[in-house]
Protein backbone atom coordinates (compact mmCIF):
# COMPACT_ATOMS: atom_id res chain seq x y z
CA UNK A 1 0.00 0.00 0.00
CA UNK A 2 1.80 3.64 -0.95
CA UNK A 3 1.44 7.07 0.75
CA UNK A 4 -1.38 7.47 -1.53
CA UNK A 5 -3.57 4.94 -0.08
CA UNK A 6 -3.72 1.69 -2.94
CA UNK A 7 -1.11 -1.07 -4.14
CA UNK A 8 1.82 -0.44 -6.68
CA UNK A 9 4.70 -1.19 -7.64
CA UNK A 10 8.00 1.19 -7.58
CA UNK A 11 10.15 1.53 -10.32
CA UNK A 12 13.52 2.87 -10.22
CA UNK A 13 13.71 4.36 -13.79
CA UNK A 14 16.92 6.23 -15.70
CA UNK A 15 16.02 7.72 -19.10
CA UNK A 16 18.50 9.39 -21.82
CA UNK A 17 17.31 12.63 -23.38
CA UNK A 18 15.71 10.71 -26.39
CA UNK A 19 13.27 9.84 -23.85
CA UNK A 20 14.48 5.89 -23.80
CA UNK A 21 14.70 3.79 -20.80
CA UNK A 22 18.29 2.94 -20.07
CA UNK A 23 18.08 1.35 -16.54
CA UNK A 24 14.96 0.31 -14.58
CA UNK A 25 14.57 -2.17 -11.53
CA UNK A 26 11.05 -3.08 -11.47
CA UNK A 27 8.96 -5.37 -8.43
CA UNK A 28 9.63 -2.97 -4.93
CA UNK A 29 6.34 -1.98 -3.15
CA UNK A 30 4.89 0.85 -3.34
CA UNK A 31 5.72 1.69 -0.16
CA UNK A 32 9.02 1.80 -0.23
CA UNK A 33 11.44 4.90 0.13
CA UNK A 34 13.00 6.03 -3.08
CA UNK A 35 16.20 5.89 -1.76
CA UNK A 36 15.99 2.31 -0.35
CA UNK A 37 15.45 1.46 -3.90
CA UNK A 38 18.31 3.29 -5.59
CA UNK A 39 21.24 1.97 -2.95
CA UNK A 40 20.47 -1.49 -3.47
CA UNK A 41 20.94 -0.93 -7.04
CA UNK A 42 23.53 0.39 -6.47
CA UNK A 43 25.20 -2.12 -4.22
CA UNK A 44 23.91 -5.43 -6.15
CA UNK A 45 26.54 -5.58 -8.91
CA UNK A 46 24.50 -8.55 -10.68
CA UNK A 47 21.33 -5.03 -11.42
CA UNK A 48 24.27 -3.93 -13.51
CA UNK A 49 22.78 -0.13 -12.75
CA UNK A 50 24.68 2.21 -15.53
CA UNK A 51 27.16 4.35 -13.15
CA UNK A 52 27.69 7.76 -14.20
CA UNK A 53 31.15 8.34 -15.28
CA UNK A 54 33.58 10.45 -13.25
CA UNK A 55 32.87 14.04 -13.54
CA UNK A 56 29.10 13.20 -14.67
CA UNK A 57 25.78 13.06 -12.60
CA UNK A 58 22.04 11.61 -13.04
CA UNK A 59 19.65 14.97 -12.08
CA UNK A 60 17.43 13.43 -9.57
CA UNK A 61 14.61 14.02 -7.83
CA UNK A 62 14.01 15.37 -4.35
CA UNK A 63 13.00 12.09 -3.01
CA UNK A 64 16.92 11.23 -3.46
CA UNK A 65 20.20 12.08 -1.88
CA UNK A 66 22.62 14.86 -3.52
CA UNK A 67 25.63 12.31 -3.84
CA UNK A 68 28.38 11.68 -5.74
CA UNK A 69 27.01 10.90 -9.13
CA UNK A 70 23.49 12.41 -8.59
CA UNK A 71 22.79 15.88 -8.57
CA UNK A 72 19.18 16.54 -6.80
CA UNK A 73 17.58 19.89 -5.87
CA UNK A 74 17.59 22.72 -3.59
CA UNK A 75 14.64 21.67 -1.17
CA UNK A 76 14.19 24.96 0.53
CA UNK A 77 12.75 26.50 -2.36
CA UNK A 78 10.04 26.06 -5.35
CA UNK A 79 11.18 23.23 -7.56
CA UNK A 80 8.43 21.97 -9.93
CA UNK A 81 7.74 24.18 -12.85
CA UNK A 82 3.77 24.74 -12.17
CA UNK A 83 4.78 26.77 -9.39
CA UNK A 84 6.63 29.20 -11.27
CA UNK A 85 4.15 29.97 -13.98
CA UNK A 86 2.08 31.27 -11.10
CA UNK A 87 5.01 33.57 -10.18
CA UNK A 88 7.65 34.22 -12.80
CA UNK A 89 9.98 36.00 -10.80
CA UNK A 90 12.91 33.92 -9.02
CA UNK A 91 12.89 34.89 -5.28
CA UNK A 92 16.75 33.48 -4.82
CA UNK A 93 19.46 31.88 -6.77
CA UNK A 94 18.59 28.31 -5.83
CA UNK A 95 15.27 29.02 -7.24
CA UNK A 96 17.01 29.29 -10.75
CA UNK A 97 18.72 26.46 -9.94
CA UNK A 98 15.49 24.59 -9.47
CA UNK A 99 13.97 25.90 -12.94
CA UNK A 100 16.49 24.12 -14.47
CA UNK A 101 17.15 21.38 -12.98
CA UNK A 102 13.02 20.57 -13.23
CA UNK A 103 13.11 21.65 -16.65
CA UNK A 104 15.60 19.21 -17.52
CA UNK A 105 14.48 16.11 -15.38
CA UNK A 106 11.08 16.67 -16.20
CA UNK A 107 12.01 14.25 -19.47
CA UNK A 108 11.50 11.26 -17.42
CA UNK A 109 7.90 12.66 -16.25
CA UNK A 110 7.17 12.59 -20.11
CA UNK A 111 8.48 9.71 -20.54
CA UNK A 112 6.41 7.47 -18.56
CA UNK A 113 3.65 9.89 -19.06
CA UNK A 114 4.10 8.65 -23.15
CA UNK A 115 4.47 5.19 -21.80
CA UNK A 116 1.30 5.05 -19.76
CA UNK A 117 -0.62 6.65 -22.32
CA UNK A 118 0.36 4.36 -25.15
CA UNK A 119 -0.18 1.40 -22.96
CA UNK A 120 -3.46 1.42 -20.38
CA UNK A 121 -2.95 -1.69 -18.75
CA UNK A 122 0.22 0.28 -16.74
CA UNK A 123 -2.57 2.29 -15.43
CA UNK A 124 -4.84 -0.28 -14.06
CA UNK A 125 -3.10 -3.65 -14.09
CA UNK A 126 -4.88 -6.52 -14.66
CA UNK A 127 -4.88 -9.28 -11.57
CA UNK A 128 -2.03 -11.40 -12.85
CA UNK A 129 0.56 -12.98 -11.23
CA UNK A 130 3.35 -10.31 -9.76
CA UNK A 131 5.55 -11.76 -12.22
CA UNK A 132 3.53 -11.69 -15.14
CA UNK A 133 2.83 -8.01 -14.23
CA UNK A 134 6.76 -7.06 -13.79
CA UNK A 135 6.64 -8.81 -17.40
CA UNK A 136 4.25 -6.61 -18.82
CA UNK A 137 6.31 -3.44 -17.74
CA UNK A 138 9.18 -4.52 -18.81
CA UNK A 139 7.89 -5.27 -21.99
CA UNK A 140 5.96 -1.83 -22.19
CA UNK A 141 9.00 -0.26 -21.51
CA UNK A 142 11.06 -2.34 -24.38
CA UNK A 143 7.74 -1.62 -27.03
CA UNK A 144 8.41 1.91 -26.08
CA UNK A 145 12.46 2.22 -26.58
CA UNK A 146 11.40 0.74 -29.68
CA UNK A 147 9.40 3.16 -30.91
CA UNK A 148 11.53 6.08 -29.95
CA UNK A 149 14.69 4.53 -31.44
CA UNK A 150 12.59 3.96 -34.95
CA UNK A 151 12.28 7.50 -35.43
CA UNK A 152 8.31 7.77 -34.66
CA UNK A 153 7.36 11.16 -33.30
CA UNK A 154 5.82 9.43 -30.15
CA UNK A 155 5.29 12.67 -28.10
CA UNK A 156 3.90 14.57 -30.31
CA UNK A 157 1.16 12.56 -32.23
CA UNK A 158 0.47 12.08 -28.14
CA UNK A 159 0.18 15.72 -27.58
CA UNK A 160 -2.26 15.96 -30.16
CA UNK A 161 -4.53 13.32 -28.72
CA UNK A 162 -3.93 14.30 -25.25
CA UNK A 163 -2.57 15.72 -22.17
CA UNK A 164 0.12 13.18 -21.20
CA UNK A 165 1.16 15.65 -18.56
CA UNK A 166 -1.73 14.06 -16.14
CA UNK A 167 0.25 11.51 -15.94
CA UNK A 168 3.34 12.80 -14.27
CA UNK A 169 4.15 12.53 -10.29
CA UNK A 170 25.74 6.00 -28.28
CA UNK A 171 22.51 4.84 -26.87
CA UNK A 172 21.64 1.74 -24.66
CA UNK A 173 18.78 -0.96 -23.88
CA UNK A 174 17.84 -2.08 -20.67
CA UNK A 175 21.43 -3.42 -19.80
CA UNK A 176 21.65 -5.72 -22.58
CA UNK A 177 25.51 -6.41 -21.75
CA UNK A 178 25.88 -9.73 -20.34
CA UNK A 179 29.37 -9.24 -18.91
CA UNK A 180 30.10 -8.62 -15.13
CA UNK A 181 30.22 -5.64 -13.84
CA UNK A 182 33.35 -4.26 -12.38
CA UNK A 183 32.09 -1.64 -10.43
CA UNK A 184 32.04 -2.10 -6.59
CA UNK A 185 29.46 0.34 -4.48
CA UNK A 186 30.54 2.08 -1.27
CA UNK A 187 29.72 4.29 0.80
CA UNK A 188 29.73 7.84 -0.23
CA UNK A 189 32.42 9.74 1.65
CA UNK A 190 31.54 13.26 3.05
CA UNK A 191 33.98 14.88 0.43
CA UNK A 192 32.21 13.20 -2.03
CA UNK A 193 29.22 14.30 -0.91
CA UNK A 194 30.40 18.36 -0.63
CA UNK A 195 31.96 18.08 -3.68
CA UNK A 196 29.00 17.41 -5.77
CA UNK A 197 27.30 20.24 -3.76
CA UNK A 198 30.06 22.61 -4.54
CA UNK A 199 29.53 21.80 -8.13
CA UNK A 200 26.08 22.23 -7.33
CA UNK A 201 26.45 25.68 -6.43
CA UNK A 202 28.73 26.37 -9.09
CA UNK A 203 26.04 25.59 -11.39
CA UNK A 204 23.88 27.24 -9.51
CA UNK A 205 26.25 30.44 -9.52
CA UNK A 206 26.50 30.57 -13.06
CA UNK A 207 23.06 30.26 -13.74
CA UNK A 208 21.61 33.30 -11.75
CA UNK A 209 24.33 35.70 -13.07
CA UNK A 210 22.97 34.92 -16.43
CA UNK A 211 19.67 35.24 -15.52
CA UNK A 212 20.69 38.94 -14.09
CA UNK A 213 22.97 39.60 -16.74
Amino acid sequence: MNRKGYTSTNILAVCDFNMCFTFALIGWEGSAHDTRILVEALRNSSLKFPHPPEGKYYLVDSGYPTMKGFLGPYKSARYHIPQFRMSRAFRSPNEVFNYHHSSLRSVIERTFGVCKARRRILQNMTSYTMKVQFQIIWSCFTIHNYIRRMGSNDLEDLENLEDINQFQEGERGFEDDDSESSFVYSQPTHEDTQQIIIIRNNIRDQLSNGSTS
